[in-house]
């Protein structure tokens, strides 16, 4: 399967989705570039309203330099534009400084830094409690707006975050105000997001994810975007740095 062998690009330890999540999921979003007849290529996005989130932008080993990865951020951008988005969003791993000067010839910006964290679920004492009212509940499509809202996210974000297979969405209310968000995938396993609106609600967050994950998981991976306070807290609680991500953005230019 082409994309499988495009997968392995992005350097990470992920499992390739199964064909059927990918098909389900993945290929209405994702397209593939030829030069000549082989595949150079391929980019995976998602839209939501005016925003186009780019995902996946991998070029094969082979045909690097040679003007795929501009080639294929042109193709998103005129999709995008196509769909009625005017601006456009991704992560790129720190280090990765060549795509990160592709994605500012595009018009991009550093926006915030992510990391990416694994914890052992025995770590959990360590982190700091709460005494808090909190409410932890699963999240109905009726609470959608109020975690949008409460979190800066894209209208219809929560929605299709909720039709991915296999995903449970979680939250923390305090006196009716959404004050944490988790979307959690035991088979992977892990939470992207994982949003808190202060370092202390990570435990109780997780506390009522943990029913939920494998017997045979011993630890849990985080995506924590733009939030150094929450970050630190769960290292000092022993969480390991997996990734460092920078989030790009921009307005979509008229031409590239």
């Amino acid at each position: 399967m082409d994309f499988a062998r495009f997968f392995a690009g992005l350097d990470l330890d992920d499992p390739v989705p199964e064909l059927e999540r990918w098909l389900a999921e993945m290929a209405p979003w994702t397209f593939f570039l030829a030069q000549g007849d082989e595949l150079a290529g391929y980019a995976y996005s998602e839209l939501y309203g005016d925003l186009g989130y780019v995902r996946h932008v991998v070029v094969a080993a082979e045909a690097r330099g040679r003007g795929v990865g501009r080639a294929l951020m042109r193709e998103l951008a005129d999709r995008f534009r196509a769909a009625g988005a005017t601006r456009w969003e991704l992560n790129v791993k720190r280090d990765n400084q060549r795509a990160i000067a592709l994605y500012e010839s595009c018009g991009m910006r550093a926006l915030y830094a992510t990391n990416v964290l694994r914890i052992d679920w025995t770590a959990l004492p360590r982190l700091p409690g709460s005494a808090r009212p909190l409410v932890a509940q699963w999240v109905e499509p009726a609470h959608d707006r109020d975690v949008e809202r409460a979190f800066r996210l894209p209208d219809g974000k929560v929605a299709r975050l909720r039709s991915l297979e296999g995903m449970h969405l979680a939250q923390l209310v305090e006196r009716g105000a959404v004050v944490a968000f988790a979307r959690f995938n035991p088979a992977f396993p892990g939470c992207f997001p994982f949003h808190v609106q202060s370092p202390e609600l990570s435990r109780p967050m997780l506390e009522f994810l943990r029913p939920r994950s494998r017997p045979e998981d011993a630890w849990i991976q985080l995506v924590i975007e733009d939030d150094d306070a929450t970050t630190a807290k769960l290292i000092e609680a022993g969480a390991r740095m997996y990734l460092e991500i920078v989030h790009m953005g921009g307005a979509i230019p008229s031409a590239l």
